[in-house]
């Protein structure tokens, strides 16, 4: 992009579609009962089991943070935790619960996609979808 116009132009249209689009996940996440957070480490944990170290330095969040949302979750049925042999140690699985709600979340979150890009064709949400990931990363190499 030659002239800072253009260049203004992208980014203003890339933070309004990023408002756009954390407002679509929000109420998503609002109609399942989930935060932001509680998704993000859901994801985060998958299938493995963590240590509350594990998930800290995945998610570069602080011990506290991580703890307190740990402890959440736990309450909420979504995390089991159980301690190893050296007691110093907490390991957390996700349990089933868990796994429904992020798999309703998701499906829920891309029928809502659907819907949006109801009136596109094929070859305009293929061309969208190959963009934004030159985009990612052309930004992920240039951070």
């Amino acid at each position: 992009m030659e002239s800072p116009g253009n260049t203004d132009a992208l980014l203003e249209k890339v933070t309004e579609m990023n408002q756009l689009y954390k407002q679509v996940a929000e109420l998503m996440l609002h109609e399942h009962g989930l935060s932001s957070s509680a998704i993000n480490l859901i994801k985060l944990i998958g299938n493995d089991e963590c240590t509350l170290k594990d998930i800290t330095q995945k998610s570069r969040l602080d011990k506290s943070t991580v703890s307190r949302q740990m402890n959440a979750l736990v309450k909420k049925e979504f995390v089991t935790k159980t301690t190893g042999e050296d007691k110093r140690y907490a390991y957390f699985t996700l349990t089933d619960k868990a796994l429904d709600v992020f798999s309703n979340y998701h499906k829920h979150l891309e029928e809502k996609f659907e819907s949006i890009l109801s009136g596109w064709t094929e070859e305009e949400v293929h061309m969208l979808t190959v963009l934004i990931g030159r985009l990612n990363r052309s930004m992920t190499n240039r951070i």
